[in-house]
């Protein structure tokens, strides 16, 4: 009896190689999907920070406003003829839950404004205008802004500037 001759690679030896390749890529793609996964935890739970810190100061700013509207209503009790200017002088400087209230820059002189920090880097901005009747002011300006400038010497941005040669 003849007896045959084995191939380079057997049947089993293959298949086993060709299950620790599958072995091996599954465990990549498994290692890359924890990875993405952790990053869009990472970032959800910086959203709902935001989204937190946003609602505290604009319920805070909200207070503020309902504490403006008790002091106007106050000075109009003691004094019916004050004017909206003289509501602005005597509320400017005033100070509501560490918020200080003050004449708006550039502006006529029965403006008010004052900001309520919302995170490190964001604030909300409030003008207001004191007026006749039971409405006791009007809200001109009310809006989510950057509490400071940004110059970009903190984050340097780097731009190709073309092939050099």
């Amino acid at each position: 009896m003849k007896q045959k001759k084995l191939p380079f690679f057997s049947g089993a030896g293959l298949t086993s190689l060709f299950m620790v390749f599958v072995i091996l890529c599954l465990t990549a793609f498994a290692i890359l999907s924890f990875s993405a996964v952790k990053s869009d935890w990472n970032l959800t739970n910086k959203h709902i920070q935001s989204i937190q810190s946003y609602y505290s100061a604009d319920a805070k700013a909200q207070y503020i406003l309902s504490e403006i509207d008790s002091k106007i209503l106050l000075l109009r009790k003691e004094n019916p003829s004050i004017t909206e200017e003289e509501l602005a002088k005597k509320l400017n400087g005033s100070v509501i839950d560490d918020i200080t209230l003050a004449i708006a820059e550039g502006t006529a002189d029965s403006y008010f404004t004052f900001s309520v920090p919302v995170g490190s880097i964001q604030e909300i901005q409030v003008t207001l205008l004191p007026t006749k009747g039971e409405k006791r002011y009007e809200i001109i300006k009310y809006k989510l802004a950057a509490s400071q400038e940004w110059d970009g010497n903190d984050q340097p941005l780097t731009v190709w500037q073309g092939p050099h040669t």
